[in-house]
């Protein structure tokens, strides 16, 4: 899996806060982004798992595991980009 754009700090940290977030239990991680990017880096569309606010084309998950999930993500309103 690339985790890295070139710059050996950002696989790093890349790893790490995804490790972190498996060490927490959590069961994957959600993003929005650029598809060549984050398709490269394991992260794709899941059917059934949407958020509303966001096209499916930019909306990607990374699961931990084999259960794939299903349903809207709702990310915390610090992350929102609406003014």
């Amino acid at each position: 899996m690339l985790l890295c754009d070139g710059d050996r700090h950002v696989g790093f940290l890349w790893i790490k806060g995804l490790s972190l977030l498996k060490d927490l239990g959590g069961q994957g991680c959600a993003l929005v982004g650029n598809p060549q990017y984050y398709q490269q880096s394991g992260f794709r569309n899941i059917p059934g798992l949407l958020h509303e606010d966001v096209p499916q084309e930019v909306f990607f998950a990374l699961p931990f595991n084999k259960k794939i999930p299903q349903g809207t993500v709702i990310f915390h309103k610090g992350l929102s980009a609406k003014s």
